[in-house]
């Protein structure tokens, strides 16, 4: 069966695009309310899916349970594709190939499967040029398949020919650090901000050519106006240049409007590429530390947080709803190895105690500063040790004595209205 690159934009109208390993797309479609299981059937009508790609980062779950489930690698973007990078894309597709695209559920699709093979386009390329080398007769799409798995392209094709590999083969791990995607999105933004320096460039050429344009025909206004003076009256002559003059200075104002939202745009790309660089520097410059953010205190809320922040042991989480959890749910996060637990809101009394039985301390947000920096929330790890050991930390123990005070204080009126 062949190998495909299949592109998806799941939804209610879910979107479809298949391409070859070589870029040559086979398909592209759209039906509503399509289930997971028609989307399988109707790639597997087709080939072999080596790759299952998204248009925006993260993937969604849909795409995530597709490539487990078809043995895909799923790719996604660095950075979510914008609405112009998909529709040039797809441009160039219909352009090149005559491909039909229906709708934006097809553009998005489409722009997806491009976007995966241009990632993989010059591995694939290198594999084609190696098997002519070598005068293979393996099929090109297996080596290409083992390579966007990870495999060495030397490796593949030893595996495919089933001869012994030389050096000790270390299992293949995919690992996205931080880092990682921080260098792709970084390139992503620079070179977004090489094209939009280009296009910037263009326009300002464009501009000076017509400064020039504008520059000749005020010359032939004026050869014109000395013209009509002495053919018609002065008035007609007068409203013939102010109409063309009017004409060019629109030109000249549309134009120096579309310079200005350029010259917007790289700026906003600029302030984007340096807050990604500030990200990635902040902790050790700036003494903060990450609170790894947990949305609710439930099974479901650990697990999302775990797999979207990594949290792992010695990590700092701000749990945002509390509320939900208990003793089970507490013991979930200690097997985890987190060092503190920072909340907003009110924490169960059973998994207060958990925390407090393993010694994990628990501190309310309201008595730390926490800086919010694209959309992430910060703080200084020496403002939460100077809490801890101030002993500013929630106790299981707080809330009975709350709860005593306010019985005690109820008994008391009671007892005052019955001797009054």
């Amino acid at each position: 069966m062949q190998k495909l690159i299949i592109g998806i934009d799941p939804g209610l109208n879910c979107g479809l695009a298949a391409l070859k390993l070589d870029g040559t797309p086979i398909l592209v479609e759209s039906h509503r309310g399509w289930s997971l299981v028609k989307i399988i059937e109707r790639i597997r009508e087709m080939g072999e899916p080596t790759i299952i790609s998204s248009d925006v980062s993260p993937a969604p779950v849909l795409l995530e349970r597709l490539s487990k489930k078809l043995n895909a690698v799923l790719f996604e973007p660095a950075l979510s594709m914008s609405v112009e990078e998909k529709h040039r894309l797809v441009r160039s597709y219909i352009e090149r190939y005559n491909v039909k695209v229906e709708n934006a559920h097809e553009v998005d699709a489409l722009a997806a499967a491009i976007k995966a093979y241009q990632h993989y386009k010059n591995k694939f390329e290198r594999v084609d040029a190696k098997l002519k080398e070598i005068e293979s007769n393996l099929f090109p799409d297996e080596v290409k398949d083992l390579v966007a798995r990870g495999y060495s392209i030397a490796r593949a094709i030893k595996t495919l020919k089933g001869e012994p590999f030389s050096a000790k083969l270390a299992p293949i791990k995919r690992i996205n650090t931080r880092e990682d995607k921080m260098k792709r999105i970084i390139e992503e933004l620079t070179g977004k901000l090489i094209h939009e320096k280009e296009k910037n460039r263009l326009l300002r050429t464009a501009n000076k050519e017509l400064q020039l344009k504008i520059k000749n025909l005020i010359m032939e206004i004026e050869n014109l106006k000395k013209s009509l003076e002495k053919a018609r009256s002065e008035q007609i002559a007068q409203i013939r240049r102010e109409r063309e003059y009017q004409q060019l200075t629109e030109e000249i104002r549309i134009l120096k409007g579309k310079i200005l939202e350029q010259e917007a745009q790289i700026e906003a790309y600029k302030r984007m590429l340096n807050d990604l660089q500030r990200l990635s520097s902040m902790g050790s410059r700036e003494g903060l530390t990450l609170l790894k953010p947990i949305e609710s205190f439930t099974r479901e809320g650990l697990e999302k947080s775990f797999k979207l922040y990594n949290v792992k042991v010695g990590d700092i989480v701000f749990i945002l709803d509390p509320s939900g959890g208990g003793s089970t749910t507490a013991e979930i996060l200690v097997k985890r190895g987190v060092k503190t637990v920072i909340i907003k809101g009110t924490m169960s009394h059973q998994a207060l105690e958990t925390f407090e039985k393993y010694r994990v301390p628990v501190i309310s947000a309201d008595k730390i500063n926490i800086r919010w920096v694209d959309g992430l929330p910060y703080a200084s790890q020496e403002e939460i040790k100077r809490l801890i050991k101030e002993g500013k930390i929630i106790k299981s123990t707080d809330k009975f004595e709350n709860l005593r005070t306010i019985i005690e204080d109820h008994l008391r009126e009671i007892e005052n209205e019955r001797i009054g």
